[in-house]
């Protein structure tokens, strides 16, 4: 498998970050295969952050904070499965709402790592052959606001 990584994220030209994530994926998968995205999220600071922790969040980064944005070639989202509408709270009338229990944070400690991923698949039908381009979206708290990582892509092909 290959894997391209999209290193670090897109930082405003004001604020210094507490954090880097790197984000990544195979470059081609075939319809129907798991496209998983990696990320991995650290602390570049000199002193601890928190992370938002739940049973699970080591597969499941979107509940968790990682948001990710999927574009087809045109520029559409594709459509969400059921779990991307519960998971970005988009659920058609009487589908379930997504509830979250146990939901903590832990501490990151400076120099520290933590990894997570998310199957795109699970989010997204993207059973259409073609690339798709994919961000994440991650909130820093100490700034109060959102960073974006690099764009990757991935093609899926029949």
């Amino acid at each position: 498998m290959i894997m391209v990584l999209g290193v670090g994220v897109g930082l405003a030209e004001t604020a210094q970050r507490s954090f880097t994530f790197d984000v990544g994926t195979q470059e081609i998968a075939k319809v129907g295969s798991p496209i998983v995205l990696k990320i991995q999220l650290k602390n570049i600071s000199d002193h601890d952050l928190t992370r938002m922790s739940l049973p699970g969040a080591a597969d499941h980064g979107e509940i968790v904070g990682f948001r990710p944005t999927v574009r087809d070639a045109e520029g559409k989202e594709p459509p969400l499965t059921q779990w991307g509408r519960q998971v970005f709270g988009r659920t058609f009338p009487g589908e379930p709402d997504l509830v979250l229990n146990a939901v903590g944070v832990v501490p990151l400690q400076p120099g520290e790592s933590w990894k997570t991923q998310i199957n795109l698949n699970k989010l997204y039908d993207l059973s259409a052959p073609g690339k798709y381009t994919v961000q994440i979206r991650y909130y820093d708290d100490e700034h109060k606001e959102w960073v974006t990582s690099k764009t990757v892509t991935v093609a899926v092909v029949p």
